[in-house]
């Protein structure tokens, strides 16, 4: 009769290796394949940008996007995510610089401790990238699922909406594109500058001759 398998290759055994998409980079995960994903996320790939609140599902704080939506990561087992694209906070921008619906956070008052702002700042995401519109009703709607005890929720509704305008304004560009747009601006100034200074110089070298 064959030995009863040891607590190590039973442990073995219920090991996984699954391939994922964080932030839009290839990651390995191997472990078990019931982790949750915000422990996965948070320890394994050590994106703590996610935070744990309830851990049943009731806050909000640990959503991210998973295939666009919104989800509590610490419902969600890792196995049921994999070949999967996952979006945490840290996908958003970095300190240096902010996205515009974080810098809304940022100078709004939308954020103050900090727990529940990452969970906030995902699920907006999903619903301005969605199209969703900038009706205060609505956006309450969208983010009820996200507790907040500090804010009074009215900044975080005002930071969302003036990011869904900001995203809709008519000829509104990115601070890049700007910047890339008044470089060639002024190197076409400066070359029409300098094209009309050698015809100057060339006509007034021809006078010179005539006389």
């Amino acid at each position: 009769m064959a030995a009863p398998a040891s607590r190590a290759s039973r442990a073995k055994r219920n090991q996984v290796s699954l391939d994922l998409v964080v932030n839009r980079k290839r990651r390995t995960f191997s472990g078990p394949p019931f982790r949750r994903l915000i422990d996965v996320l948070r320890e394994d790939f050590g994106l703590t940008g996610t935070k744990e609140g309830c851990g049943e599902g009731e806050c909000g704080a640990c959503t991210v996007l998973v295939d666009g939506e919104p989800v509590n990561s610490c419902l969600i087992p890792v196995c049921q995510v994999e070949g999967q694209s996952i979006r945490t906070v840290e996908s958003l921008g970095r300190p240096d610089a902010l996205n515009t619906l974080q810098e809304k956070f940022l100078h709004g008052g939308g954020a103050q401790c900090g727990i529940c702002t990452p969970g906030m700042l995902m699920t907006a995401t999903a619903w301005i990238e969605g199209g969703g519109s900038s009706d205060p009703a609505e956006i309450r709607r969208v983010l009820a699922g996200n507790l907040c005890r500090c804010t009074g929720y009215q900044h975080i509704v005002d930071a969302v909406a003036s990011a869904v305008r900001e995203r809709r304004a008519p000829g509104r560009t990115k601070p890049a594109a700007r910047k890339a747009a008044k470089a060639a601006k002024a190197a076409k100034t400066t070359k029409t500058t300098a094209t009309a200074a050698r015809l100057k110089k060339a006509a007034a070298a021809t006078k010179r001759r005539r006389a």
